[in-house]
């Protein structure tokens, strides 16, 4: 007889299958946490995907229930560049229906225009003083009532001086006053613009 033990074999087979199963069951351990890493990620995947849709909805939301009021603004000129030509003429055409002697002008540079309510909005202005002679006050507020008619843009009058041009009697019809007027036309580029 050799000297083997009859139970070598057996244990060494017992050794052999507890080595395999014990890796497998590593293995098998490995591929679970794998899984459920993967499964972790693809929740927080469809998370950020669904708020992202319910933002989009919400946006979409938004947009529908402001569209209107961003065309007429956009029709009136606040979006985009700056309208001056059109601007001069609706000086022209305010002064005309006012009957004004003449409307003087001066435009200056275009500066960012910032309001408090609103600090991420991007916003310009473009300055213009205006000289205009007046048969009366009250003509005064028909002409800027006719400006803003004329809706070309969005304009803020900052301040308005009234004058006495002379201590006399003037004629009827004839200018009895003079008016500094400083105004700001404001605009909103459109997205995406270059300025």
């Amino acid at each position: 007889m050799t000297g083997r033990s009859p139970y070598m074999v057996p244990v060494l087979l017992l050794a052999m299958v507890t080595l395999a199963v014990g890796t497998l069951d590593w293995y098998s351990y490995r591929i679970v946490q794998d899984t459920q890493v993967a499964a972790s990620r693809q929740q927080r995947a469809l998370d950020e995907a669904r708020q992202r849709y319910h933002r989009s909805g919400e946006e979409r939301d938004l947009l529908t229930r402001y569209v209107p009021e961003y065309q007429a603004l956009d029709r009136a000129g606040f979006i985009g560049p700056e309208q001056r030509v059109n601007w001069i003429d609706s000086l022209r055409v305010a002064g005309e229906a006012v009957r004004l002697p003449g409307v003087q002008y001066q435009i200056g540079a275009q500066t960012p225009h910032r309001l408090p309510e609103l600090p991420q909005a991007s916003l310009v202005q473009s300055p213009m003083t205006i000289d205009l002679r007046l048969v009366h006050e009250g003509d005064l507020m028909r002409f800027l009532r006719a400006l803003a008619a004329e809706q070309v843009g969005v304009f803020m009058l900052n301040e308005c001086t009234l004058e006495r041009l002379t201590a006399e009697p003037v004629s009827h019809g004839q200018p009895n006053l003079r008016a500094d007027c400083d105004l700001s036309w404001i605009s909103a580029p459109r997205p995406g613009a270059v300025r």
